[in-house]
């Protein structure tokens, strides 16, 4: 973040533009920010809070974990022996399943990219907070 605080090099009773000693201080506090600051700061913040939502997607979590344990147990239906087979009565189960996770792995993140999560409307949001500092 960009520091928004700057101390005067002469001090700050010595601002030309403060007008006359009146015991008002200067006009730019150490704790001043202008509305243009705050709303960037608040821009940043909801950029922030949209990356970290679509980071954290349970689809993406799901979809990872399905797809990684697909390739494994695919792998060791692939590499089954014959007594292994013989023991599920012919069916080559960890093929099977491996290749169904894989599917479904691959569903949830072909979800997750065309359908990706949208932060709430910035309006909503504002007229919310509104409605509950107001009533």
């Amino acid at each position: 973040m960009s520091d928004h605080h700057s101390a005067s090099p002469s001090g700050p009773g010595s601002d030309p533009h403060s007008g006359s000693s009146s015991g008002g201080g200067p006009a730019h506090g150490p704790a001043h920010y202008s509305d243009k600051d705050l709303q960037e700061e608040v821009y940043e913040l909801e950029t922030k809070s949209a990356t970290a939502a679509r980071l954290f997607d349970i689809r993406r979590l799901i979809g990872g974990l399905f797809v990684v344990y697909g390739v494994i147990v695919t792998i060791a239906g692939i590499t089954a022996s014959d007594a292994d087979i013989d023991k599920a009565e012919g069916l080559n189960i960890n093929l099977w399943t491996g290749l169904s996770m894989l599917a479904l792995g691959l569903f949830f993140l072909a979800w997750l990219k065309l359908r990706p999560t949208a932060p709430p409307p910035p309006d909503a949001a504002d007229a919310a907070q509104e409605q509950e500092r107001g009533g």
